[in-house]
Parts: C-alpha cells; sequence; structure tokens
C-alpha cells in the first residue's frame, strides 16, 4: 500500500465539541446485541480486517479534519448497516459498538434535520479522498491535463484566465462528476500520478465512518470530517450527551460531503454558520438575545479569540442565535441550496476565506440563497452591518 499522504494545513473550520459531562459506558453480553449499563442496545455488525488496499481507513489526511489522522491506514473495524468504525484493534471491542450505534441512532435524524435525503448525501459524497481531486484539478490547472482530453467544457476565456479562476472552473467540474466519470479520469492518469481506483487509501467508504481517536477527551470529544467523524473511545472518555455531540458532528459530517469535499483543510464558509448550523440542528443551547455580541465576524477561529476571548460556550451560543435567523426565514432548501452553490462555484476570486473577511465562494452563495424575514433577498454585509435590528 502507498504511503503518500498529503498533509495538509488544516484549519479551525470544525471545531470540536465543547467540553461537559461525562457517562459509563456498562457492558455488553456476549451475543454482541446486548443492553450497556446505560441503557443503550448495540447495533449488529461485523468486526473485520482489511484484507485488500480499498477496505483500509483512507490515508489521506484530508479525510480527518483536525486529527491526527490516527486511524490513517487502520485495518481494524467494525461494520453496521450504515457505518464503518476505525480504530486499533487494542481497544475494547463495546468501543466500536458504542461509536456505531450512536452514529446509527442519529444518522436519519441528521439528514431530516438538514433537510436532505439519504440517497442526495450519496450523491455528492464523493468517491475519492481529497488529495485524488486536488491533483486532478492541478494537473489540469497546470496544463499537465488538456482540459478537453478530461471532458471539460471551458469557457470561451478559458485561455486568459488566470489560476485561480480556471481552479475553481475545474473543481466544479470535478465536484459534479458522476463516481463512473471520476473513476474513468483516475484510471486514464492512475500511472502519471500513482493512484487507481481501489488502492492506496484513496477511496472513502460508502459508509459513514469513524474514526476512534485516542487522543481525544470528553473535552475534545468529537469532530466532524469527510469521513465522517473523530470520536473519542467510549472507553477512554464518555459524556451524557454523547448522541446530541454525535449528531452535531454528523451536521459537520453533512456540510463538508456537500460543499467543500476537496477543500477540506481550508476555510471556505464562515465559522459562525457552520457551527451556528450545527448548534442549532442538534437541539443544543442557543442564546436568548443578540445580547451586543457579533457573532457574524467570526469567520475563522482568529476571530472567535478575539470577539469571544476565548469562550467558546458562549459563541457556539450566539453562532447558532445567528443561524437560527437564517433556519426561520430562508427555510432548509434555500440553505442547503447555499452548500451546494459553495460546492459548484466557478467565479474564482478569494476562494478561501481568512480573517475578518468571508471568501467570495461563501459570500456569493449567501448573497443569492439567504432572505429577510420580509423575503427580500438578504446580504452577508447587510446581515453584519444589521445584525442587532435582524436579530432579537
Amino acid at each position: 500500500m502507498s504511503k503518500y499522504i498529503l498533509i495538509a494545513v488544516l484549519s479551525l473550520l470544525l471545531t470540536a465539541c465543547g467540553s461537559g459531562g461525562s457517562d459509563s459506558s456498562g457492558s455488553i453480553d456476549s451475543t454482541g446485541n446486548g443492553s450497556t449499563g446505560s441503557g443503550m442496545t448495540y447495533v449488529t455488525g461485523d468486526f473485520k480486517t482489511a484484507s485488500i488496499d480499498s477496505e483500509y481507513a483512507p490515508l489521506d489526511y484530508g479525510a480527518y479534519g483536525l486529527s491526527n489522522a490516527a486511524c490513517a491506514g487502520e485495518s481494524y473495524y467494525f461494520e453496521s448497516a450504515n457505518v464503518v468504525v476505525y480504530g486499533m484493534s487494542s481497544l475494547p471491542q463495546d468501543d466500536f459498538k458504542y461509536a456505531a450505534t450512536l452514529v446509527e441512532n442519529k444518522l436519519n435524524e441528521a439528514f431530516n434535520l438538514m433537510g436532505i435525503s439519504r440517497e442526495e448525501f450519496d450523491s455528492y459524497r464523493p468517491q475519492y479522498t481529497p488529495q485524488v481531486g486536488s491533483q486532478i484539478i492541478g494537473a489540469i490547472s497546470n496544463g499537465y491535463i488538456d482540459p478537453l482530453d478530461a471532458g471539460l467544457i471551458v469557457p470561451d476565456n478559458w485561455e486568459s484566465m488566470v489560476g485561480i479562476d480556471q481552479d475553481s472552473v475545474i473543481r466544479s467540474y470535478w465536484n459534479d462528476s458522476s463516481d463512473s466519470k471520476q473513476v474513468e479520469l483516475v484510471n486514464i492518469y492512475s500511472e502519471f500520478f500513482g493512484i487507481n481506483n481501489a488502492t492506496d487509501g484513496n477511496m472513502l467508504p460508502s459508509k459513514i465512518g469513524v474514526c476512534l481517536d485516542q487522543g481525544m477527551n470528553a473535552t475534545l470529544y468529537g469532530q466532524g470530517t469527510l469521513l465522517g467523524m473523530n470520536l473519542a473511545p467510549n472507553s477512554i472518555a464518555s459524556r451524557s450527551d454523547a448522541g446530541q455531540v454525535v449528531l452535531h458532528e454528523l451536521i459537520h459530517a453533512i456540510q463538508i460531503n456537500v460543499s467543500t469535499p476537496v477543500n477540506t483543510s481550508e476555510q471556505v464558509s464562515d465559522v459562525w454558520f457552520m457551527e451556528g448550523q450545527a448548534t442549532y440542528l442538534s437541539g443544543q443551547t442557543v442564546a436568548s438575545s443578540a445580547g451586543g455580541h457579533y457573532p457574524v465576524d467570526v469567520v475563522d477561529s482568529g476571530d472567535a479569540s478575539n470577539i469571544f476571548q476565548g469562550d467558546d460556550g458562549l459563541a457556539y451560543t450566539h453562532y447558532a442565535k445567528a443561524y437560527s435567523y437564517l433556519d426561520t426565514n430562508s427555510g432548509k432548501n434555500r440553505v442547503m441550496d447555499l452548500l451546494k452553490d459553495v460546492r459548484f462555484y466557478k467565479n474564482g476570486g478569494n476562494n478561501t476565506g481568512y480573517s475578518g473577511v468571508s471568501s467570495d465562494r461563501f459570500t456569493e452563495a449567501f448573497d443569492v440563497n439567504m432572505l429577510k424575514a420580509n423575503n427580500e433577498q438578504l446580504t452577508l454585509e447587510e446581515f453584519r452591518q444589521n445584525y442587532h435590528s435582524l436579530i432579537k
């Protein structure tokens, strides 16, 4: 198996859930389907050891978000109906079953809350890890692959477009390509890149993947990723609100798979929006009033430190308050359209955001899709400028 791993500079977009609570996991009977001490009945499934490369956990760090990719290349896993849980074989088997059960129990709820069907989600979930898409995009952009040979219909002004604008067009093309088309492109250029369809840890599992990360704890308990999520093993850390945290992280996983399957290591959509949606929809605490705070100014983690002085608990309640306005006045369909527009953005410019400056991708998607209470268009700039008059 190839050990080539794309080591990305990981942003703080996908912040792990905050501190609080503990719980005991209990034990399971020898059938593998018993009730735990906490009243949970584990889902059925099978423990497996990868026998071919495509069954291993992805090697690409981009699949694991902020984690140290503890599961990269891991061969041991537990598979249930909709979930694959990777982790070291030295962990108790209950840890795998507990994680699979949490995700199975919350998966349909997460889809319903986001306003997306499982079938639609599957159509947006990428075939390949981010490094594969990045390599294809970069090769076309840099002239190693003729865009016409790749099947890309380029704009009339292609030759005069600057690199960042060409990248946007190519990325949108890759993200809109069917699985079969992506496989075709990868197979055509496999020798050039040293990648192929079913080896080298380049593919994501079709099911939601969980990485049991022993470096996580009750504070840094979960993180939504392209794979699915990273989660603290229950034998190492437990929380009384574990199900709610998992729901929060599943919402992140849907956000990422739909909007940024290639850009998992970049700041694309504002932190306040991504965390606000996950916090609000998962039923976590929402600020009772705007209270003089300006959460919509939090584009990246540096902004969060400055605006909320490191108080993540306070910050998340206000992210949720800001997002609640969008959910109420624009609705789930328009919010989902925003995420899709971020995915298929072709206009170049500032494709990623940074401290105090939202990406053009997010800004334009917001401006097109979001509404005020009177059904007029709401721009991101107006939301910032008039936040306290809009949010009651």
